[in-house]
Order: structure tokens, then sequence, then C-alpha cells
């Protein structure tokens, strides 16, 4: 992937992580195997920078390549202290498939929008592990991981095992389990739009609360709770018992 980054106006790192999550988060539900149409992004947390799509020939873009797109260039901006303007070039085989930028203005402003949350999704979060903290780069960079790793899988697939998600070079990790209750035939189910919703749920509660400290998750589907989740040091992995894990305080944050 190129990048051409424009100086000098530069973004809070949480307005742009929050953003890429909007676009990632609405991307990641699409057909991987599919398209998507070019649009803009933004949250109204953050009504800036803008998250913008482009390809050549303003066509539909493979849902893949901007799925691997949005996570390179969070990595990009995190790993370089590169949170300002720029456009990055996705290029496949060779040949450019499509592009994506930092704008502080929409250039398809039409199109801009925020990504809407499923109304019946209802996470609980709770801070534990004392004054320990994760980092806010290495927070989001997982949730955008684990945004990257839900999305080939259907939205409507359902999660029967635990998952856990890391990078390498991160001290955070990500682990989410489904419940008893959620493994059995009968709805209803901890399906992988639900795991999606609530990651997207999850950056925003971070970046409203600008504390970047080790969090639980409740995660339900109407009154019916289908997961128990966690942001963790990854050390403190192996001693995390999500099943037995108390009843969390809800929170109900939307970001339309």
């Amino acid at each position: 992937m190129d990048h051409e980054l424009e100086l000098p106006i530069r973004f809070a790192p949480e307005a742009c992580f929050l953003n890429i999550v909007a676009a990632l988060g609405d991307v990641a539900l699409h057909d991987f195997t599919g398209k998507v149409h070019i649009t803009s992004y933004r949250t109204t947390r953050f009504p800036e920078p803008f998250i913008r799509m482009n390809s050549p020939g303003l066509k539909d873009v493979d849902t893949k390549f901007m799925v691997w797109g949005l996570f390179l260039m969070a990595f990009y901006i995190h790993t370089h202290d590169a949170f300002q303007m720029g456009f990055f070039s996705l290029q496949w085989k060779g040949e450019e498939v499509a592009g994506l930028g930092i704008a502080g203005t929409p250039k398809l402003a039409d199109t801009a929008g925020v990504t809407p949350l499923n109304a019946g999704v209802r996470v609980g979060f709770a801070f534990f592990g004392g004054p320990l903290v994760l980092g806010k780069g290495s927070v989001f960079m997982t949730i955008i991981m684990s945004l990257q790793e839900a999305a080939p899988q259907g939205a409507t697939d359902t999660i029967h095992e635990t998952v856990i998600n890391y990078l390498p070079n991160e001290p955070t990790a990500f682990i989410v389990t489904p419940t008893r209750r959620a493994r059995r035939s009968r709805g209803p189910y901890f399906t992988n739009a639900v795991l999606i919703d609530a990651l997207s749920r999850t950056a925003e509660f971070y970046a409203a609360s600008n504390i970047y400290r080790q969090l639980e998750l409740n995660i339900s589907v109407g009154d019916v709770k289908v997961a128990q989740a966690a942001f963790v040091q990854r050390r403190n992995l192996g001693s995390l018992n999500l099943l037995n894990a108390t009843d969390l305080h809800e929170h109900d944050l939307q970001t339309a």
C-alpha cells in the first residue's frame, strides 16, 4: 500500500481510530467475496476527519480489499504517529484497486455518514484490574484487528467457540466467549453481526471515557446475554474466567 501524507493538518488519534472503526464496522458486514460502494465515514463524536474511500473510475470495490486497506491504514498511522491528512493507494498484483484517505472534508459529501448500530444489541462495560493502562493505540488497534478478523465470516453466522485476538507487538488482547445459552438451538444467538456491533460500541465507549484500562463486556441481544468479553493485558489471559464473571453495569451507547 503506497501512501502520501499532506501536512500540516493533524487530528486527535482517537478521532482517526474511531472513524476508521465506523468504516470498518460497516464494511465488515458486507459479503466478503462481494463489493462495496465507495463512500465516506465519520462519527457524531468526531465529525473530522472523514475516512474517504475512492477507486479508479469511482467503481465499486472488492470488500476484501477495503477491509485489508482500512486495517493497513490504521496500522500505518499508529506505528508512524501519522494522524494527519493523507491518501493511501491500495494495490493488488501491481495494479491500483482502491484508495483510502484521511480528509478534513468529504469529497463525496452526499454519501458521507455514520454507521448505525443495531438497536437490539446491548453492551455493558466495567473497568477492572486497577490502574493498569493498556494504551490508547493498543486498544484501538486490537478493536480494528478484531473487526478485520470478523469480516470474512457471514454476518448471520453463529459464533460457538471462544475467540482471542491480539497483535504480536501490542500488550492488549481481546477475548470473547459465547454463553452456554447462546450455544443452544434456541435463539437469540451470538452472531458475527452482534460481535461487530459490540466492537463498534466498545470503541465508542473507550473514546467517550478516555480511559484505556482493562475492560469487561456483557453482550446481550434484547434481554438475553449471549457473550462475555474482555480487553485485557495479554499476560493476564490465562487467569481470566469469563464464564464466571459478574454482571456488569450497562451503558447504552449510540453513534448516530
